[in-house]
């Protein structure tokens, strides 16, 4: 008997500029995302304000996201788009992040998962799927990330 095989297809790519985090309490990080954008063949729009990423350092390491976008296409219809996702953390990678560097997403396990909310005509196609998000390179104030359409 063979594997069930999960289908995906490319859906865009995710940009973004963060601000430095600015640590709250104990474990809690969040970002301010200065200027985003998602591009693929089906969408493009730019992150608006207010947009944000809160992520909670667990006791490992790890890094549990919850991402909040705002969206705006380039037919100014507006989208939102949220979503969880989880960094394996480990002392050389938290190293190497804040000394700046930027990180390929090949050196590490960076996945989330991305789902949107729209009224817009155009994009009501966004409401009924399911995506996972894989970074592509982070580190620098930058995070680009690759979306996948779970077919």
């Amino acid at each position: 008997m063979s594997a069930p095989e999960l289908k995906t297809q490319w859906l865009a790519t995710l940009r973004g500029a963060i601000a430095d985090p600015r640590p709250i309490g104990d474990g809690l990080l969040i970002f301010n995302v200065l200027d985003a954008e998602i591009k693929g063949p089906r969408i493009y729009a730019k992150v608006l304000q207010p947009s944000g990423d809160w992520i909670r350092v667990q006791p490992n390491g790890n890094w549990k996201l919850d991402v909040r976008l705002l969206l705006e296409t380039d037919t100014r219809e507006a989208i939102y788009c949220y979503y969880t996702g989880l960094l394996k953390g480990s002392p050389e990678l938290s190293e190497r992040i804040a000394r700046g560097d930027r990180v390929p997403g090949s050196e590490m396990y960076f996945r989330s998962t991305p789902y949107f909310e729209t009224t817009a005509a155009d994009y009501l196609w966004l409401n009924d799927i399911v995506c996972v998000g894989s970074m592509r390179e982070f580190g620098g104030g930058q995070a680009i990330y690759d979306l996948y359409e779970v077919l």
